[in-house]
């Protein structure tokens, strides 16, 4: 039975009328009676959580094999044994955000979390040093990964349910754990949404909706996509989360000028009023529930230039109001080459996280903690491992993060354990030209956007 442990409990039937046809009474098998109307998978769906499964799907592969059943045919007053899987002991956080520690997080995507391997990438992560997680509510494809009540939520594309099939289920395991949960929210790029109702989509010129690596960007204006987002947000402060996080919480950064005009103060003022709006009506809803808000910017934003602010309606000193948290994006491999006169800002991890958390912590001005994305991927960097993300972690801390958060979009951490390890045990000891940065103060930019 693949391996497993299990404590097998014996359930007997007390009645083949009672509508839960199963109860504890002796400690070796779990066995169920089939009642009229009964199928494998409901079987399953209804014994999932008692049986100490995390998937119904798991555990009717198990019945399955279990008791020899190669079809779907049951019949009524059929015996069935229900394996009960053993309680696994699991680490559990010794330095917890709650009680002071820094955050020290991964990203872990939707259809992950709906798996049961996410807690042994966890686990395992949590061992090394970590104490956090960030997962997807929605991410820009538009999937709501958990079953929402807003009515403008679906599952993504191609699926019929719900990726995570039993939230409570997995924010219990992760609270056991000691972790700080934060809940991601992908605001206004969303390929299900805009294709459903093009209506809610920015569009360009021909009246086609903007899209974006085949998703569609929603029009941040709308009052209707507001009130979904912060739907969704207020769902997962009464699921009992951390911290809700907005990602995407800006304009399309690809080319879209369907406000623009030749003043780009004027572009920029508007942008930032109607980014800033949105942000000051989540954090109006959410003030009622004991939750943080973060929300996740653009690293080039530090610097502050105008074509940028232009460009996303991000204003770090008004988002700096309204949230907790700011996140800012200061992946080294992001900015293009030449970017402050370096050919290879990828090559220069220390400077590219350190310079702008600095730069963001003197917007923020004390309103908000800033607490960095890492590069945890290898895209254009020569020779990724351990000591590329260890740079990064001190990176942030020398320029004054209250933590860190690491990115990979497969949420697979293996080569990145080891910095996790050492940050958490404070057994780095790198200056602030270990990554081979001269120390002078950065060139001319090149260009205005990464």
């Amino acid at each position: 039975m693949k391996g497993r442990t299990r404590r097998v409990m014996q359930i007997a039937l007390l009645a083949l009328t009672c509508w839960l046809p199963c109860s504890l009474i002796a400690s070796e098998t779990i066995t169920y009676i089939v009642q009229a109307g009964d199928s494998l998978q409901r079987i399953a769906s209804r014994q999932r959580q008692e049986a100490g499964y995390y998937q119904s799907a798991e555990l009717l592969a198990d019945m399955r094999e279990l008791n020899g059943i190669t079809g779907t045919l049951i019949r009524p007053g059929q015996m069935l044994l229900i394996p009960v899987m053993d309680p696994v002991p699991h680490p559990v956080v010794g330095d917890q955000v709650i009680d002071g520690a820094p955050v020290r997080g991964i990203y872990l995507s939707g259809p992950l979390c709906g798996s049961e391997f996410v807690f042994d990438r966890i686990d395992h992560f949590i061992e090394a040093g970590g104490n956090a997680v960030v997962f997807d509510v929605k991410d820009a494809d538009g999937g709501v990964s958990f079953r929402s009540d807003q009515p403008l939520a679906s599952w993504g594309k191609g699926r019929n349910a719900p990726v995570i099939s039993h939230l409570s289920d997995m924010l219990d395991r992760f609270r056991a754990r000691g972790l700080h949960v934060t809940a991601r929210i992908a605001c206004f790029l969303d390929g299900d949404l805009g294709r459903s109702r093009p209506d809610l989509a920015l569009h360009d010129e021909r009246g086609r909706p903007w899209t974006e690596r085949d998703q569609i960007w929603l029009d941040p204006t709308r009052i209707e996509v507001h009130e979904y987002v912060i739907g969704l947000a207020l769902e997962m402060a009464n699921a009992g989360v951390d911290e809700v996080q907005f990602d995407y919480v800006r304009f399309p950064t690809n080319g879209w000028r369907g406000d623009a005009t030749d003043d780009a103060e004027d572009v920029a003022q508007r942008r930032r009023e109607i980014i800033t709006g949105f942000l000051a009506r989540a954090d109006a809803a959410l003030a009622p529930h004991p939750v943080e808000i973060s929300a996740d910017v653009y690293g080039i934003m530090a610097w502050g230039r105008l074509a940028d602010r232009a460009v996303t309606g991000q204003h770090i000193a008004d988002i700096a109001q309204y949230v907790d948290v700011i996140c800012p994006m200061v992946y080294p491999s992001h900015y293009k080459r030449g970017y402050l006169g370096y050919d290879e800002p990828a090559d220069h991890p220390g400077y590219f996280v350190r310079e702008p958390t600095e730069r963001f912590l003197r917007q923020a001005d004390g309103q908000a903690e800033i607490r960095p994305w890492l590069q945890a991927f290898p895209w254009r960097v020569d020779g990724y491992d351990a000591d590329y993300v260890s740079v990064q972690i001190q990176a942030a801390f020398d320029g004054g993060a209250t933590g860190w958060l690491l990115w990979n979009p497969s949420s697979r951490y293996t080569l990145a354990l080891p910095a996790v390890r050492s940050s958490a045990t404070s057994a780095i000891l790198l200056t602030a030209t270990s990554d081979g940065v001269n120390n002078d103060k950065p060139r001319e930019a090149l260009i205005a956007t990464p």
